[in-house]
């Protein structure tokens, strides 16, 4: 899939449009390669525990430079720390942990199905909202990017925020877990 997504800050008063779902916690572990590969290449392999679900992500290099909107590939797991030790067989070490708390909310809009998540995180301050839309190809992924930015200018979001939240736990000062999850 290609996941077409915007990035905004938004002010403290910001709230999504209809009424959201309760705050979930996403405990997300990132590996890679002890030469760090994965991310001098643009890509990205997380383990994220969320509401009693675990899911395997890989991401493939940004297709949009812009929003460092990325094709992804994901799939469910059932035993984490399992995962974990096969991708360590596999020689990828945890380098980044973190949590993200999150408020979502689904919309259709302009014929496409984008879901609107409302982010914190403890490394920064600031609310984040991204908007996003899984698409099949990248023709259709790029597609969506305006809709989203005119999603997003409606909803008084104007500050778009490429950079991605490991960037920015890694300013922070965030690094490897202990253990992997």
């Amino acid at each position: 899939m290609f996941e077409a997504e915007v990035k905004f800050v938004a002010g403290p008063d910001f709230r999504l449009p209809d009424e959201p779902g309760k705050a979930v916690v996403c405990e997300d572990v990132y590996f890679d390669a002890p030469d760090g590969r994965l991310a001098a290449s643009g890509r990205e392999l997380r383990l994220r525990r969320e509401a009693g679900r675990t899911v395997l992500t890989a991401k493939a290099p940004p297709f949009d430079a812009a929003t460092a909107s990325k094709p992804e590939h994901e799939t469910a797991v059932s035993d984490a720390e399992a995962v974990a030790a096969l991708l360590g067989v596999l020689g990828f070490q945890p380098v980044l942990a973190y949590a993200k708390r999150c408020r979502r909310a689904r919309l259709r809009v302009g014929g496409l199905d984008v879901e609107l998540t409302a982010v914190t995180v403890d490394f920064d301050p600031r609310l984040f909202v991204e908007i996003e839309h899984l698409a099949a190809t990248r023709e259709q992924a790029m597609a969506a990017l305006p809709a989203i930015r005119a999603l997003a200018a409606g909803l008084g979001l104007a500050e778009e925020c490429a950079v991605a939240y490991t960037d920015l736990a890694q300013a922070a000062g965030l690094g490897a877990p202990p253990a992997a999850p």
